[in-house]
This record gives structure tokens, sequence and C-alpha cells, in this order.
């Protein structure tokens, strides 16, 4: 069986812990955490999952799309929060760009959420 490979680009501390701890409650312990997402996937394996905050600013988002487009890196993508009031839905947006969003799950994340987003792969 496929071990998944997990990269977490989250800001907040306590919010990677969470994740990390999700996923491996999924069984999946190849978890990755990261600030430049461009660097980390040239540089280690392929992405399976990539985490993203719903609530990063739009701009980096739209860089960051425009970069998966073009390296074909990201196996799919997993929003976690939500926008602010106003703000741009970036799930919609990565999708608007062509790249595989598998859930959008918001704060406290569902286990359950989790976990069918990941039977999606």
């Amino acid at each position: 069986m496929h071990q998944l490979n997990v990269l977490i680009h989250q800001a907040r501390p306590y919010y990677q812990m969470v994740l990390h701890q999700a996923f491996n409650a999924q069984g999946v312990y190849n978890v990755r955490l990261t600030d430049d997402v461009a660097a980390a996937t040239r540089l280690q394996r392929p992405v399976d999952v990539l985490v993203l905050d719903q609530g990063m600013p739009r701009r980096h988002a739209l860089r960051l799309f425009k970069y998966l487009v073009q390296a074909s890196c990201a196996g799919g993508l997993l929003f976690v929060g939500c926008a602010g009031a106003g703000d741009i839905d970036l799930a919609l947006e990565a999708r608007q760009h062509g790249l595989n969003v598998l859930a959008e799950l918001s704060w406290p994340m569902s286990m359950v959420g989790l976990e069918q987003a990941l039977e999606r792969l």
C-alpha cells in the first residue's frame, strides 16, 4: 500500500501540531511542515496532500497556485480554516486554476472529514 506524503503549509504553530496529529491518527506518518512550498517540493519526495490555510493572503495563494500548476507537484489540496468576511474562497480559486481540491475543513477540524478527504486520493 502507498504511504501518503503530506506537506503542511500553515503559519500558526498550534494548528501545525493539530494537523500533524490528525494525520498521524489517520495512519499517515510522512508529514512535513514548511514555510516554503516551492523549496520543499523541489528538494523532497512528491507530495500527495498539500494542506493550506484558507485564511492565507490571497496574493500569496495565487503565486502558490501558479507554481503548483507549472510544477505539477501537488496531488491534492486540503484547505483548513475559513476565509475572513469578504475574503475570496481560496479553494474555489484553486479549482479555477485546475488544481485538485480534496476538501475544505473548518476549525475545529473533523476527523471524519479528514478521513473522507484522504479517501478521495
